[in-house]
């Protein structure tokens, strides 16, 4: 008797485990759904709460179930739509991947998404701010788990970026953000980049110091406020006809809708153009390494050494540097590390996705790489 009545237990405890599991992967229980409690189970099931836990457990264990303290026990939202147990789905958009940066904070999203067991979708907008915008609506569309962002630069993705808050789904904006708006962000200290490259220039004795900016964007906005701080804490008077931008050049788009970037065809344009003027500089922060290798080509086709004549400071310190014959003074970010922190943010805030956290911002500290482009510091400086 007693042995039937074992039996019987064993096969009521299995069925409630066997009945959850396969609601799960039936899709009847989806993703985030909250199951019945112990009790209740223990009730419907006419069994007791320990076998109610141990059959629980089990499917925990499985990787179907994620129990939360105080709140109850959910489907793991590690299960796909399907019901059955798979990785977080994330999906990357860049702007190129053609970018040796961009390639650089890929692999450590790569490497982080290996640890942390998420499956990667890339897509790129080639630069096109449209095409950016229909990658976001795809992916609310498609009820992506979470979303990682290069942004172009502008605000012409600020509506798609609204709407992917509204609908709840996580995203982490690099490198480039929104000062009203309130993201996930992870960056660099561009300001103290900015200041390094300048105040480095300042020190080996330059004093018409030019900066060729980048595209309209926090990034380049904070390397030319550093910039700009550095030569006012030196007392070294300012001119605007020293700073070149993206937008006071004219240049065919080649095989892309719009450039994202300005790129050495951008670095050396502007370089020419202050090359023909009356005074020319005798430093140049250049807002990243392609516009500093495209400044370095027109100074020397101008018969003008470097550093002798004029000093070249860079921003990124691309991986090919070391290589170069003339390796670039330049200010490294920390290029894998980006990608690693956007995301393992967004995995902490998908592991949460039951209390709606807080914007994270991560700015990572910088630091000056001193090459070949620039003179020795003076003693006198």
């Amino acid at each position: 008797m007693a042995e039937v009545l074992k039996k019987e237990m064993i096969h009521v405890y299995d069925r409630f485990e066997q009945e959850t599991e396969e609601q799960i992967l039936n899709g009847s229980l989806k993703a985030g759904d909250c199951i019945i409690s112990e009790n209740e189970a223990a009730e419907r099931y006419k069994i007791s709460r320990r076998s109610a836990r141990t059959a629980i457990e089990h499917l925990i264990a499985k990787g179907l179930l994620v129990r939360h303290p105080g709140k109850g026990t959910f489907v793991s939202l590690l299960v796909s739509g399907s019901g059955c147990p798979a990785r977080y789905s994330i999906t990357v958009i860049l702007p190129d991947l053609s970018d040796v940066f961009l390639l650089t904070v890929c692999e450590g999203i790569q490497e982080a998404a290996a640890v942390c067991s998420c499956e990667l979708v890339f897509k790129t907008s080639h630069g096109d701010v449209e095409r950016e915008n229909q990658n976001i609506r795809h992916c609310l569309q498609n009820k992506d788990a979470g979303v990682i962002i290069f942004p172009n630069y502008g605000r012409g993705n600020l509506e798609s970026l609204l709407k992917l808050k509204e609908a709840g789904i996580p995203f982490v904006l690099i490198d480039r953000k929104f000062y009203d708006v309130e993201t996930n962000y992870v960056g660099v200290d561009n300001t103290a980049g900015g200041y390094m490259a300048c105040e480095y220039l300042i020190k080996t004795g330059c004093r018409h110091i030019a900066h060729l900016y980048g595209t309209n964007g926090s990034a380049n906005n904070e390397r030319l406020d550093g910039y700009r701080r550095a030569l006012s804490d030196y007392g070294i008077p300012g001119s605007e006809k020293l700073i070149r931008r993206f937008s006071d050049l004219q240049l065919s788009f080649n095989s892309r809708s719009s450039r994202f970037e300005p790129d050495m065809e951008g670095g050396y344009e502007n370089m020419k153009f202050l090359l023909s003027q009356k005074q020319l500089p005798d430093g140049v922060f250049a807002g990243n390494d392609y516009q500093a290798l495209g400044a370095i080509r027109a100074i020397r086709e101008a018969g003008l050494r470097i550093p002798e004549d004029i000093s070249v400071v860079g921003f990124d310190e691309l991986r090919f540097n070391r290589y170069l014959e003339h390796p670039l003074t330049t200010i490294r970010q920390p290029q894998q590390e980006l990608g690693k922190q956007a995301l393992e943010i967004l995995v902490k805030q998908l592991q949460n996705k039951l209390r709606p956290p807080e914007p994270v911002s991560v700015i990572l500290p910088v630091e000056l790489v001193v090459g070949e482009t620039t003179g020795k510091v003076s003693d006198q400086n």
